[in-house]
């Protein structure tokens, strides 16, 4: 019995697009026959049978998406040999990140349990070795907490940035320049750095709950949001859970008219233009050089990426990445839990949990996620 399972093609996705199923279920096929296409944002593969046999167990529908390492069929050496799969390894909806096979093993192999450090995205080999350092350091010795920076006077209000990575040092400059906020120290859940561009990393999100104990009222989610919106707005509850005011931050350098309204937790970056009457919901990303027009409605958990144009009037739905370089035409409705990839041009509606590809301006339809 052979089992295949979805694979990882982009260490940044933990889904694929099924884009084509080539057999059904029962059919007998041969090693090299292919079975299926799968698809990411970045890179195709084509799915063939590594052995010959009978497909059992079929999984996946053309259009679908599925997640890394679900299980897509397995090939059986007779049409009515038992099948017997264990779904414990097929998808876990629980937990906020997935894991390569090479990792999953070494994790296995030391008994190390990864559903309670608060890991989010994709994690690998090089992740399991270093917490498995990390576990060995922390055992050995005690290691103290950090200290937040001293906030100097007037510098703004106390603010810690969840996430310590790229996105991080994104907001930390924003919020020099802005002068609004001081960031005192970082948590992240994979910290690889003692600092970021200055500010401590204090150590993980279990520290969420003592800083707001401490005093520290606000927190901005620092880890960006490219694919899984999901995940963003999971940890987006957990800063809300603890207790912590989410402002918004909004870069000197952006323009943002004073009709425009908005919830919380939104981050505009350098550059962006939020028109008249516009209006942002929570947590929504409107990156670098973005231009929202006027009476564009954005919904909440929503990443505009650098240089998308959105004309007048346009809506977009909750969970929604549209990417760098999109143009969107006047009065066209995006729907939630939709993905645009980088260049394409928005000339009708989007219906939700849709997947717009380069280089295909949407003019005639999409390919849907059931």
């Amino acid at each position: 019995m052979q089992v295949l399972r979805v694979p990882l093609l982009n260490a940044n996705e933990d889904e694929v697009a099924i884009v084509d199923v080539r057999v059904q279920e029962g059919a007998e096929v041969r090693s090299g026959d292919l079975l299926f296409v799968v698809e990411s944002t970045k890179a195709a593969l084509d799915v063939e049978a590594p052995c010959s046999g009978y497909v059992r167990n079929l999984r996946v529908e053309k259009g679908q998406r599925a997640r890394v390492n679900s299980l897509l069929c397995v090939l059986t050496a007779s049409p009515d040999e038992p099948v017997a799969v264990s779904e414990a390894a097929t998808t876990d909806t629980q937990r906020p990140f997935r894991i390569t096979r090479k990792a999953q093993e070494l994790a296995e192999r030391h008994r190390l349990d990864l559903s309670g450090l608060g890991l989010t995205g994709i994690i690998k080999e090089s992740d399991v070795e270093r917490l498995l350092q990390t576990q060995s350091t922390l055992s050995a010795v005690a290691v103290p907490k950090k200290e937040p920076l001293p906030i100097p006077p007037g510098a703004g209000a106390p603010v810690v940035v969840y996430g310590a990575s790229g996105h991080a040092r994104v907001l930390i400059d924003l919020m020099r320049l802005a002068g609004e906020f001081f960031p005192v120290g970082a948590l992240d859940d994979s910290p690889s750095h003692a600092e970021v561009l200055g500010v401590p990393v204090l150590g993980d999100s279990s520290f969420l709950a003592q800083l707001r104990s401490e005093g520290i009222e606000r927190a901005v989610l620092g880890i960006g949001s490219v694919q899984n919106h999901r995940t963003r707005a999971k940890l987006y509850d957990r800063l809300l859970a603890a207790g912590f005011k989410i402002p918004n931050l909004i870069h000197p350098r952006a323009m943002v008219e004073p009709s425009v309204t908005m919830g919380v937790g939104n981050q505009i970056f350098a550059g962006a233009v939020v028109g008249s009457a516009a209006k942002l919901g929570d947590n929504t990303i409107i990156n670098s050089g973005t231009v929202v027009s006027h009476d564009c409605v954005i919904s909440s958990h929503t990443h505009l990426s650098p240089g998308a144009i959105l004309a007048g009037g346009v809506e977009v739905g909750e969970n929604t990445l549209v990417g760098m370089g999109v143009t969107v035409y006047l009065g066209v409705r995006i729907g939630s839990n939709v993905m645009i990839s980088n260049g394409s041009h928005i000339m009708k509606d989007v219906p939700d949990r849709s997947i717009i590809r380069t280089g295909n301006p949407h003019r005639s339809g999409s390919n849907k996620l059931d």
